[in-house]
C-alpha cells in the first residue's frame, strides 16, 4: 500500500506544503528497528523510552517522513526529510495508519470488547456466530499465532493492516479485544466500530490506572467514542453497567442472567462439563446446551449472542451454534491425568476470574489442587488478594512462578501467601513452575481436580527480558502427567 505524505497529513487536517504530494509513503511505524527506505516514522514518548532519541536512526534507515512531539520543534530544523510537529503523536499515528490503508474498518462489521474477564472468549464466540471463515479477530490468542507475544490490543498500524488484509481475504467482520491500556493509549482510536461490548469491570491492571475509577474511566474511552448508530452492548448484572450506557452516545442492547435485560439466560442448569440454559429476546425462547461450563461462561455467551443478534441471526441459530462452540485455547482446558484427576488449564489472572473458576469447578470434586503465581512489574494489590481467594476455597494451593519479568519470584511468592495464610489455607511453594505441577497432578486422587491459573494459552515465561520457551498444557503432554485426547479443545 502507498500514499502520499501530503495524502496521509491531509488525514490530520493540518496545512499541507506542496512538496508533500511528490513524497510516497509505504507505511508507518512507532518502531524505529521496524523503518524501511518510503516508510514514516512517528516518534512516541512511551513509559519505559522515547521514540524521539531514534529519530536519527528512522531517518538512516531510509525513513522518508517524521513525526514528532511539537515540544521538540528543534528536530524540524536540521532533518533531512520532512519533519511535522503535532501535540499528540498517538493520536496522529492511528489517523496515518488507517489513512495509508484506506479506512478499511469503515468497510467491515467492526466489533469491539473491553472489560477485565472473558474478553478473548467473547470474541472467539462472535467469531463463532458470525462465521469463522468470514471474521477475523485481533486477541491475544490470534495475536501469539501472528507472533504478537504478550500483547492484547496491538499498535494502530497493525490493527489498520489486519484490517486491510481482512477486507481483501473477503471477509466481513473484525473483532477486536479492546484492552484497558489501549484505550488511552489512542491505539484503536481510527478504528469505525458497529459495536462495542463490555463485559465487567473487576481487580486488575490498577498498577497502570491507578485505581479503580482510573481504570473505569479507561474503559470509558472506547463507549464514549461511539458513532450513534453503533450498538453499545452491556453486562447490566454488572456494577458499571449504567456507567458505560451513560456514557455513551450508541444505540443500548444488554443482557443479563440476574437482571432484566433486552437479552436473558433462562432455565440455567450446571453440568460437570457443560452448561444448559434458554435465550430469551423479545418474547421468543430457544434452548441451547453450552460446552463452556461455569456461569461465567453463560454472560460470555449472551455477550456473543448479543452481537449475533445485532448481526440479524435468528434466536434459534444462535443457539444452534452456540452448542457446537468449544473452548478457546488456555481457557477450561480440561484434560484427564494419568491418576484420574481432572487437570483444568485456563487463563485466570485476576481475583474475579480465579474465584469464579474456583467455585465452577467445587461442586464436581472431592478436592481442589490449585497452581498459580502472579507477574512480575505488575499489579501488586492483587497478589494477597488472590492468595486469599485460593486459601479459602482451594484444599491445596501451590504457588509458583507467572513470567517474574524482573522481579525476584520468592518475594512476589511471598506477597501472595501473605493473603493466603490468614484464610487458613494449606499452601507449598515450588518457584520452577514444572515441579509445581508435577507435584500437584501426583498428589491429586482420581475425584479431585488440579486447577493450573494463569497462564493458559501462552507458550513462554517472561524471565528478566527474556522469553523463555514455556507451555503448561505442553509440559503436561511432555511429561505424559495427562492421557493424550483428553482435552475439550478440538
Amino acid at each position: 500500500m502507498k500514499r502520499s505524505l501530503g495524502e496521509l497529513v491531509a488525514a490530520l487536517g493540518i496545512p499541507l506544503k506542496p512538496e508533500w504530494q511528490r513524497i510516497e509513503i509505504s507505511g508507518i511505524t512507532e518502531d524505529s528497528r521496524c523503518i524501511r527506505p518510503g516508510h514514516l516514522f512517528v516518534a512516541i514518548r512511551g513509559y519505559v523510552d522515547d521514540g524521539h532519541r531514534y529519530v536519527g536512526e528512522a531517518i538512516a534507515r531510509g525513513a522518508s517522513g517524521i513525526i514528532v512531539d511539537e515540544q521538540r520543534g528543534a528536530d524540524s530544523q536540521i532533518s533531512p526529510v520532512p519533519c511535522i510537529r503535532l501535540k499528540n503523536t498517538r493520536r496522529a499515528l492511528a489517523k496515518l495508519a488507517s489513512a495509508l490503508w484506506g479506512h478499511p474498518t469503515t468497510e467491515l462489521f467492526t466489533v469491539g470488547v473491553t472489560g477485565t474477564n472473558g474478553k478473548t472468549t467473547v470474541c472467539h464466540l462472535i467469531g463463532h456466530l458470525l462465521g469463522g471463515r468470514e471474521t477475523a479477530l485481533i486477541t491475544t490468542i490470534a495475536n501469539e499465532k501472528r507472533n504478537l507475544r504478550a500483547i492484547t490490543t496491538p499498535s494502530s498500524p497493525l490493527i489498520q493492516e489486519i484490517a486491510y488484509d481482512a477486507l481483501v481475504a473477503g471477509q466481513k467482520h473484525l473483532v477486536i479485544e479492546v484492552s484497558s491500556a489501549s484505550l488511552p493509549l489512542h491505539r484503536v482510536d481510527a478504528v469505525d466500530f458497529d459495536a462495542a461490548v463490555f463485559t465487567n469491570l473487576t481487580h486488575d491492571h490498577l498498577d497502570f490506572h491507578g485505581d479503580r475509577e482510573s481504570y473505569l474511566a479507561a474503559k470509558l474511552i472506547l463507549f464514549r467514542g461511539l458513532k450513534p448508530t453503533a450498538w453499545t452492548i452491556v453486562n447490566v448484572d454488572d456494577s458499571a453497567a449504567e456507567r458505560v450506557l451513560g456514557a455513551t452516545r450508541g444505540r443500548p442492547f444488554t443482557f443479563a442472567m440476574h437482571r432484566g435485560a433486552d437479552l436473558q439466560a433462562t432455565d440455567i442448569r450446571y453440568e460437570r462439563h457443560r452448561t444448559t440454559f434458554s435465550l430469551r429476546w423479545e418474547g421468543s425462547e430457544a434452548a441451547t446446551t453450552l460446552h463452556l461450563p461455569a456461569e461465567h461462561n453463560v454472560t460470555n455467551a449472551l455477550a456473543a449472542a448479543s452481537v449475533g443478534i445485532q448481526q440479524g441471526l435468528s434466536l434459534q441459530a444462535i443457539a444452534e451454534r452456540l452448542a457446537c462452540a468449544r473452548n478457546v485455547e488456555g481457557r477450561y482446558q480440561r484434560f484427564r491425568a494419568r491418576n484420574g484427576a481432572t487437570v483444568i488449564v485456563d487463563f485466570a489472572h485476576s481475583p474475579d476470574s480465579l474465584e469464579r473458576m474456583l467455585e465452577a469447578v467445587r461442586p464436581f470434586h472431592t478436592r481442589i489442587i490449585c497452581v498459580f503465581g502472579c507477574p512480575g512489574q505488575s499489579d501488586r494489590e492483587k497478589r494477597p488478594l488472590m492468595g486469599e481467594i485460593s486459601g479459602r476455597l482451594a484444599d491445596l494451593t501451590i504457588l509458583t512462578t507467572d513470567n517474574p519479568k524482573t522481579e525476584d519470584p520468592e518475594r512476589i511468592i511471598d506477597e501472595i501467601e501473605a493473603g493466603l495464610a490468614p484464610a487458613g489455607g494449606r499452601c507449598e511453594r515450588f518457584v520452577d513452575r514444572r515441579e509445581a505441577i508435577r507435584e500437584a497432578v501426583n498428589r491429586a486422587l482420581p475425584d479431585d481436580v488440579v486447577l493450573i491459573a494463569g497462564k493458559g494459552h501462552e507458550t513462554y515465561q517472561i524471565v528478566g527480558h527474556e522469553f523463555m520457551p514455556y507451555s503448561d498444557v505442553g509440559f503436561l503432554r511432555e511429561e505424559d502427567l495427562v492421557e493424550l485426547g483428553t482435552s475439550v479443545v478440538d
